[in-house]
């Protein structure tokens, strides 16, 4: 049943595309994948045994250790033996398994809670680039309409994103912040003033939904059921298929799909399996409009998914 470990490190790679944290660590990824390929190179016997992901009843409460394990031996440097190849053979079903499956999810998450918080909390590389300056974020203010993304990042860190709700506030999940270190703050309504000055930023682009130019109150539906969602936990397990947490870009795609003319938003399908919506994945739609930038030029679109 040690097989089962591919499940549990799907998470770190779903980890290492998305943050919505205070700044999550550039080398993270590249730690992970190299935790990853380094299994090959390690002799487990019981790396072939087929893993039981047919049946939840036996698989969640080996799975639950197995977790843990894979966050301890992150943390000492020493990856777990077995994973790789299962995880390519059975990532997908592992991820339709999370997504499908309350059980599943409430297992996993403390453990999944505790790497996010473990990895979030260590500090990025710093950059020479200044935050936004408070005549900058009252000029940006002052161009902003309901319905905006505004997709933010600081020190090289590029992740996050927040709704744009009206009046200078915003509504967005999010991980750990500067003053929030031992758990996650999830969704929260606040103004954009204040998460600024609590969390440094540096690098914006904004972007507007084409069809609220001709159709602004469109955006009440999207609205209410953002502000519905104030108070949910923060999603360490990066799952689109559940309502019951949300990571940031996650809140943003299930909002805006509930516009009359919804912008076409698809996430991407990241290594083993992994489903998800990313800043780079909102940018790269044409249903958006640039409003704003700061330290970044938007891709063009198109490149990632075709309309």
């Amino acid at each position: 049943m040690k097989s089962i470990r591919f499940l549990v490190a799907l998470g770190l790679v779903a980890l290492s595309l998305t943050a919505c944290g205070q700044s999550a660590p550039l080398n993270l990824q590249n730690q992970q994948l190299s935790a990853m390929n380094s299994v090959r190179a390690q002799s487990n016997t019981r790396a072939n045994v087929r893993a039981p992901h047919q049946d939840p009843a036996l698989m969640l409460p080996v799975l639950k250790d197995l977790y843990k394990e894979l966050a301890d031996s992150i943390e000492q440097g020493k990856p777990t033996a077995g994973a790789d190849q299962l995880m390519e053979q059975h990532g997908p079903a592992a991820f339709a398994l999370l997504g499908k499956d309350p059980a599943a999810r409430q297992q996993l998450y403390p453990y999944s809670d505790q790497m996010v918080m473990r990895e979030y909390n260590k500090p990025s590389p710093a950059d020479n680039v200044a935050p936004i300056s408070a005549a900058e974020l009252q000029a940006l203010t002052a161009k902003l309409k309901p319905g905006d993304l505004i997709l933010c990042g600081n020190d090289r860190s590029f992740v996050h994103g927040a709704l744009y709700i009206g009046q200078g506030q915003i509504i967005h999940s999010l991980a750990t912040q500067p003053d929030m270190h031992d758990r996650f703050r999830g969704v929260v309504h606040e103004s954009l003033a204040v998460y600024t000055a609590r969390s440094e930023r540096d690098t914006f682009v904004v972007l507007r939904p084409k069809s609220l130019n001709a159709n602004p109150a469109g955006f009440t539906k999207a609205l209410t059921y953002a502000r519905a969602q104030v108070g949910k936990g923060y999603d360490s397990l990066f799952l689109n298929a559940s309502d019951e947490r949300f990571y940031c870009t996650e809140l943003l795609y299930k909002a805006l799909r509930l516009l009359p003319q919804p912008p076409r938003m698809f996430p991407h399908k990241a290594k083993y399996g992994w489903e998800m919506i990313t800043v780079e994945d909102l940018m790269d739609s044409p249903d958006f409009e640039t409003v704003w930038t700061r330290n970044k030029q938007r891709p063009p679109v198109g490149q990632l998914h075709k309309y």
